[in-house]
């Protein structure tokens, strides 16, 4: 994890407190679909999974990591779209 720079606003942020792998993924993947390269997603995670998860599927995808960041129970991830 890094320290993402604070003055990065995201263009979209989605909420997957309370979900658990693979949704947390699953909604990021959808979420993308709909925006343009370049824009960047935050994606708000309490499931422990998500700290090796959501850098490893962006990595899959071809999707750029950005940064995640751990907030107590809370992750922040941050994705930026590559992709078509």
């Amino acid at each position: 994890m890094t320290k993402m720079d604070k003055n990065i606003v995201p263009d979209r942020t989605i909420d997957c407190r309370g979900l658990f792998c693979p949704m947390p993924v699953v909604k990021t993947k959808i979420e993308l679909e709909s925006m343009k390269i370049g824009e960047l997603l935050e994606v708000i995670s309490d499931d422990p999974g998500f700290e090796k998860d959501f850098p490893s599927w962006c990595k899959i995808s071809g999707e750029e990591f950005v940064d995640l960041i751990k907030e107590g129970n809370v992750f922040k991830g941050y994705v930026r779209k590559k992709n078509l």
